[in-house]
């Protein structure tokens, strides 16, 4: 049986003023980034971020940090009891961080997954992602300061151990990293929920950078297409305290990673709280969301191509798509919507359709295929352990994420069906959705590929978006597929999405949210005068991106492994939704 671990160790340097001043003997010294970490202690965030009276850098940093494989000081001291798909939880990996500033920005080489556990180099089980962050100097005999966000995750899974980074610069010497993992969303293989604090052994492997100014011009579109996000202060400033009251408060705190709402085009944020104060640069942290993936890859993606190419894709048999699938009993008779509704008719769970349940099992057939590590190795070992069911395709929904990976598939062969060979569902959701709305840089994990191409996203979880990322994109369905203009998703199928009175979708006989379809839940809302159905994209843990009437948008993103019912209770975010902007007015 899986075991929760949740604890919330912490050792806190003083505050001596209100908006995190701290004492000068509070701060990092030059001598502690000189000094090996190997106990565990969590400090103050306050030091990793530039304080009040912090100055400009010195200079500007541009290299790559070359970071040694290293043991990771953690609460609980022990991550994991042995190896994880025989790699060591328990080490920091060995990577080269490549940067840039642009203004005080540190810029990162890439937002993408650095792949490095998932490799066969080191004994590390992670790979790591690494945002923008910022440099500063307080007069350290001529050291300038660089801090940065980051997350430990898995190619193969999906979420994140997020934390910050810390580290000294000047006249082509860099120090050791300080570095702490604060917070994190569920986890899967690596099931024990740990914080971990130390320092990470780093040289200055180059001075220069390729691509260097290219990489400026894009971190300042970035920059210009961010959503702004507000403070939670600014919402009550706006709609009154009455209205915020509760929300978010039918979830344990200690489950709470980031809760905010976006309301007329701005996000407001009320926390991303940790062990030891907010998250740094939580408006900059990927969060690893996983099954809110569905609903913005396979689902956006489709919705995406059937407006580019016609919603017909839509009844395209997997067989047409798969050429893998013909010849197995069952596949030619689902589409690629059916993929897409979780009702392909086919699996290895309950053979009859009552007492009904939407979940098929986790066995050792889905554990063959979460492992599997190229995206032949998935597709063979999905195709062929699955069997039909007598109700066939389209009749019941079936929780699979087998079918989510399937319906990328079919659409990458699709894509290439009619763009050519180099065509990727991928590649094509970057061009066609995320940048037109002002997404850039936006990661996933991805199938492992022996070639070293990219692979294909994993789908029904991987996706490693902002918080911004995750408003623009709901926003972009709350408009009907439309942005500035411009239908960017398929008109129809956007609205079939959209919060309604109208019934959509397939029974998942779950209280809280009966209906399933194209990637979305549907949870009902009854307020004085109307009930309303609205979807509603979810994730292991208890993530949340809910799209609630009015154009109104709760996002949570939590950490609960135990099925806590408290969790799953999404009335303190509606009942405030319908407080400021009431549904049926």
């Amino acid at each position: 049986m899986r075991t929760m671990l949740l604890t919330m160790t912490a050792s806190l340097a003083a505050l001596t003023a209100a908006g995190g001043a701290l004492a000068d003997e509070a701060r990092f010294t030059p001598e502690d980034f000189a000094t090996t970490v190997t106990d565990y202690a969590l400090q103050d965030t306050a030091l990793f971020v530039p304080p009040q009276d912090a100055k400009p850098a010195l200079s500007g940093f541009t290299g790559t940090i070359s970071v040694a494989e290293s043991p990771m000081p953690s609460d609980p001291p022990q991550i994991a009891e042995g190896a994880v798909m025989g790699r060591n939880p328990q080490l920091f990996p060995a990577i080269d961080l490549s940067f840039v500033t642009v203004g005080d920005d540190l810029v990162p080489a890439t937002q993408d997954v650095i792949r490095a556990g998932t490799t066969d180099e080191g004994e590390s089980f992670w790979d790591v992602i690494v945002q923008p962050g910022k440099t500063w100097s307080i007069g350290d005999d001529g050291w300038s300061r660089a801090s940065f966000p980051f997350s430990l995750v898995n190619m193969l899974e999906a979420e994140t151990h997020n934390g910050v980074a810390m580290f000294l610069y000047r006249d082509g010497e860099v120090s050791d990293l300080r570095y702490q993992i604060l917070t994190q969303t569920a986890p899967y293989y690596v099931e024990t929920y740990f914080t971990a604090a130390g320092s990470l052994p780093a040289t200055l492997s180059a001075t220069n950078m390729p691509g260097s100014e290219a990489l400026a011009k894009a971190h300042e579109a970035a920059l210009a297409d961010a959503l702004p996000v507000q403070p939670w202060s600014a919402l009550e400033a706006k709609v009154g305290a009455a209205p915020l009251e509760g929300f978010d408060s039918t979830l344990r705190p200690d489950e709470l990673v980031a809760n905010a709402l976006m309301i007329d085009d701005a996000l407001y944020l009320k926390s991303c709280p940790t062990p030891a104060g907010e998250l740094p640069y939580c408006d900059r942290q990927r969060f690893g969301v996983w099954s809110v993936s569905k609903s913005l890859v396979p689902a956006t993606a489709a919705l995406a191509v059937a407006r580019e190419y016609g919603p017909q894709v839509l009844e395209m048999t997997i067989t047409e798509l798969v050429p893998q699938a013909k010849g197995i009993a069952g596949w030619d008779k689902v589409t690629l919507g059916d993929a897409l509704n979780l009702a392909t008719g086919m699996g290895y769970g309950q053979r009859e359709a009552e007492p009904k349940t939407p979940w098929e099992p986790y066995n050792s057939d889905y554990y063959a295929y979460y492992e599997a590590r190229s995206a032949s190795e998935k597709l063979d070992l999905m195709l062929n352990a699955a069997t039909p069911y007598d109700w066939g395709p389209g009749a019941i929904m079936r929780y699979r994420d087998e079918d989510m990976f399937l319906a990328v598939v079919a659409l990458t062969n699709f894509l290439q069906q009619q763009e050519g060979p180099g065509a990727n569902v991928w590649d094509f959701l970057q061009q066609n959705v995320y940048q037109p709305i002002g997404i850039h840089g936006l990661p996933s994990t991805r199938t492992i590929e022996e070639d070293g191409s990219p692979g294909q996203p994993l789908a029904a979880w991987g996706l490693l978006p902002t918080l911004g990322d995750l408003a623009k994109l709901a926003r972009l369905y709350q408009q009907g597929g439309s942005h500035d203009g411009q239908q960017i998703l398929d008109a129809d199928l956007a609205a079939r999405i959209a919060p309604g009175e109208v019934l959509v979708g397939l029974p998942t006989d779950l209280e809280e949210k009966p209906f399933y379809d194209m990637g979305f839940w549907r949870y009902p809302v009854t307020t004085e005068g109307c009930t309303v159905y609205y979807p509603s994209m979810d994730g292991w843990g208890e993530n949340h991106v809910q799209l609630m009437p009015k154009g109104i948008t709760a996002i949570r993103l939590a950490a609960n492994w135990d099925g806590d019912e408290s969790a799953k209770d999404m009335s303190s975010l509606v009942q405030t939704a319908n407080a400021i902007l009431p549904f049926c007015d």
